[in-house]
């Protein structure tokens, strides 16, 4: 992907699992942000000059929610308000990394840039994700 040293380019995972029959999506939420806008997004982080995409993603997953995962596809692309471009791989969750997420189903890793890590249904995802990334949930 070509960019100018204006854009910036993030990269994340779209981390699904099943539960009870249903599909569910990871989201997290930035730490002191408000919870009155859509503001619950993949896990992600900006490209470093010596990664490609999918390197950047596997790393951010990990470092915002403490799991490994496993890419099984690509979601594309999708431009953000900000005119930050971000690029989304569908993962699933690697079967050791589950002790990393609690009963109530969030993520236990310290991570300081959100406050919010959880596996939400479908449905309730779409409404609180932010608007370029619920592109995301349509690709899958």
């Amino acid at each position: 992907m070509a960019t100018t040293a204006r854009q910036k380019v993030s990269a994340g995972c779209l981390v699904t699992r099943e539960r009870d029959g249903r599909l569910e999506v990871l989201l997290v939420h930035p730490r002191g942000a408000t919870f009155r806008k859509p503001l619950f997004g993949i896990p992600k982080g900006l490209v470093e000059s010596d990664e490609d995409l999918r390197t950047a993603a596997l790393r951010e997953t990990f470092e915002e929610t403490g799991l490994h995962v496993h890419i099984t596809g690509e979601l594309g692309t999708v431009r953000q308000k900000s005119g930050k471009i971000v690029h989304a791989f569908r993962a699933t969750v690697e079967e050791e990394s589950l002790a990393a997420i609690d009963e109530e189903g969030r993520c236990r890793h310290g991570d300081r840039e959100n406050d919010v890590c959880r596996f939400y249904p479908l449905d309730q995802a779409e409404k609180i994700m932010i608007e370029a990334q619920r592109q995301f949930l349509a690709r899958l």
